[in-house]
């Protein structure tokens, strides 16, 4: 699919045909393509003043860490431009941290994960995960959800052997990172309190909690950040990035108490374009768009209609686990695909024949569209799925079913 333009949930491609976005660039696109609010303060900015570089001050900068730090309660920012960057800069952040204050021995202090996670594809944050690309060489070592002595495995959702390696190696753990619900692997929600149990735990053994809400935040889940679903839950970082702009201009940010954030000293977190004008115009102006029209609330809701729809799906016999409900419009199929001709591949291809754009990873179907979809286009590209889903056994060959993209 070449795509050309688009309008809120609309995409077209270069030969004139429409699709309903249920993907938004994975979760990008939280307030439509080309919101006019966003692309007013974006155009009015790039005429005023497109650029002001580490070496000056821009007064957007501050008046977007004023507000987004008062907003989620904490005490300050430092910008970069994707998530993975964002991601990187946490752990120097934490690792300065804990060389400076917690004093673990230089070259020492680990920065744990969980299974199945994604913090992005650098040499650092490739590194977070299990599942590691070969032939990159050397990876960023003290980083990853193995205990260090243990050398077990730290599952998503368990807390048995995260309380143990905390136990055994604390003394050598600057940060534990996490995503609220993880996105890559298939919309994985921990269980009710597993948040705050794992800040508890991070307490008691002065290890920073750390929230990766890149793909999760700004209203995707039904709240503003995805870690509000759980009371208490109050993380020392919080890494922040995709929808941000409002995908108008590259921008990701890290958020942090101040007993983290003032071990960085000038430059040491630091990027060219990281906190220009323009990403701060349309930052302040999704914010605007964030609260003023209610985004986090309409999301909860219709992620209830698209999970009423969603649901008629397992009458095909192919789909085997639902996730997301109750999490908003970030919502995935898992789907059987031991019989010939069904795959989730196949599913996404046939929906994009028929114009609905739905995301696809392994065995599942990923479904997170623009948050200002009109409720009847969100049904009617959710039953364009579900019946691509219950076709697409009994099909051949069709324009896409080897390949996709």
């Amino acid at each position: 699919v070449v795509l050309e333009k688009a309008n809120n949930h609309i995409l077209t491609d270069v030969d004139g045909k429409e699709y309903i976005d249920l993907i938004t660039q994975f979760a990008v696109m939280n307030f439509g393509y080309s919101h006019p609010k966003i692309v007013q303060a974006v155009v009015d900015q790039v005429q005023k003043l497109p650029l002001v570089n580490t070496g000056y001050i821009n007064p957007l900068y501050a008046r977007f860490a004023e507000r987004i730090t008062a907003k989620f309660g904490f005490d300050s920012i430092a910008t970069m431009l994707s998530g993975s960057e964002a991601v990187d800069a946490a752990i120097k952040t934490a690792r300065k941290w804990a060389y400076v204050k917690k004093g673990i021995p230089a070259d020492e202090a680990w920065v744990l994960t969980t299974d199945r996670c994604y913090h992005g594809i650098t040499l650092t944050t490739m590194s977070l995960s299990n599942v590691i690309a070969d032939n990159f060489g050397k990876h960023l070592p003290h980083v990853g959800p193995f205990a260090p002595t243990s050398k077990k495995l730290i599952e998503y959702g368990d807390l048995d052997v995260l309380r143990e390696t905390f136990s055994r190696d604390g003394h050598r753990i600057a940060a534990f990172m996490i995503e609220p619900i993880q996105g890559l692997s298939g919309t994985r929600i921990p269980p009710p309190g597993y948040l705050h149990a794992v800040q508890q735990l991070c307490h008691a053994h002065r290890i920073l909690f750390i929230v990766d809400e890149v793909q999760t935040g700004y209203g995707r889940t039904g709240t503003d950040l995805a870690y509000q679903h759980e009371p208490l839950v109050q993380p020392d970082l919080v890494t922040l990035g995709k929808a941000v702009t409002g995908g108008m201009y590259p921008m990701s940010v890290v958020m942090g108490k101040a007993h983290v954030m003032d071990v960085l000293t000038k430059y040491e977190i630091a990027s060219t374009f990281g906190g220009s004008p323009v990403a701060c115009a349309a930052a302040l102006a999704a914010l605007d768009v964030l609260e003023d029209e209610g985004i986090a609330a309409r999301a909860q809701r219709l992620g209830g209609v698209l999970a009423a729809v969603l649901e008629e799906a397992r009458a095909s016999g192919w789909v085997v686990e639902h996730r997301g409900v109750g999490r908003g419009l970030f919502q995935t199929l898992v789907l059987d695909e031991s019989r010939p001709g069904v795959s989730a591949r196949r599913v996404a291809a046939l929906a994009a024949l028929r114009g609905v754009l739905v995301g696809c990873g392994g065995d599942r179907l990923r479904f997170s569209p623009p948050l200002t979809i009109p409720e009847e286009d969100l049904v009617r590209a959710a039953r364009v799925v579900v019946r691509a889903i219950a076709d697409v056994e009994g099909l051949g060959e069709f324009p896409g079913s080897e390949y996709l993209n």
